[in-house]
């Protein structure tokens, strides 16, 4: 959720539920297939342990309840291939650099990441099943009432699978109330991968501070812009809400 522990010795883990809804087979930003549809449900398992506040390690295993995927068949009509198990393990060391100006504070990134796969490739995989390293970057500030994020991460790949990049650009506002405080957020993320497949994504978060153990986050975001450089599904629709715990 983007909350840390920032202090010495701090760890928290955080369990989310993701639902992921393709409606179209994209070649380019044509629907070569429309209809053909992916529908994925996955429970994401993270954890967070701050060695001191400029220092931590962060795990985040998937697990697929359950994908689906409609693809042609070549005779006109379509097939249905399904996938479900574990997906990679993404293990990462995010140093920090904080600072406090007047009225506004935040903190810059430097990430670096590995992917490890826990499993075997299959004819259909939600999760790349390769071994990857990556680079993050990020700054962020806030004041009393407002919040603001930019981020990018590139990965590589042992395998066949594209290199890519991600980055995301979220703006927030502050809210208390009398038993909780939280944020609103509208967030933004580009994906490129070295095929020419682009998409960007766009929608609203939520994320409440309920009492500074628990915290808790539900965000929507649409494919606004999707251009496939290889043919696959896209024009989807991701949801997400979880819940965590940090001491």
């Amino acid at each position: 959720m983007n909350m840390m522990p920032r202090w010495s010795g701090g760890w928290g883990y955080q369990v989310h539920y993701e639902y992921i809804n393709k409606t179209d087979l994209l070649m380019g930003s044509n629907k070569l297939y429309p209809g053909f549809s992916e529908e994925i449900n996955v429970m994401h398992l993270e954890g967070v342990y701050t060695w001191k506040k400029e220092i931590r390690i962060t795990a985040k295993l998937p697990y697929v309840l359950d994908a689906e995927r409609e693809m042609p068949d070549g005779l006109g009509g379509k097939i249905i291939q399904k996938d479900s198990g574990w997906g990679d393990l993404n293990l990462a060391l995010p140093l920090k650099k904080y600072f406090n100006l007047d009225g506004r504070s935040g903190s810059s990134t430097f990430k670096p990441m590995v992917r490890i796969p826990l499993a075997e490739k299959d004819e259909y995989d939600f999760y790349y099943k390769e071994f990857g390293v990556g680079l993050g970057f990020g700054h962020e500030f806030e004041t009393a009432n407002y919040y603001f994020g930019i981020g990018t991460a590139g990965w590589i790949f042992d395998g066949n699978r594209p290199a890519e990049l991600h980055s995301s650009l979220d703006v927030g506002y502050n809210f208390e109330t009398k038993s909780s405080n939280g944020s609103i957020f509208w967030e933004t993320d580009f994906h490129f991968e070295d095929d020419e497949s682009k998409t960007l994504s766009s929608g609203p978060a939520f994320y409440f501070n309920h009492n500074d153990t628990i915290h808790s986050r539900i965000e929507w975001k649409h494919d606004f812009i999707d251009h496939q450089g290889v043919l696959d599904h896209g024009n989807g629709n991701h949801f997400k809400v979880g819940i965590g715990w940090v001491f």
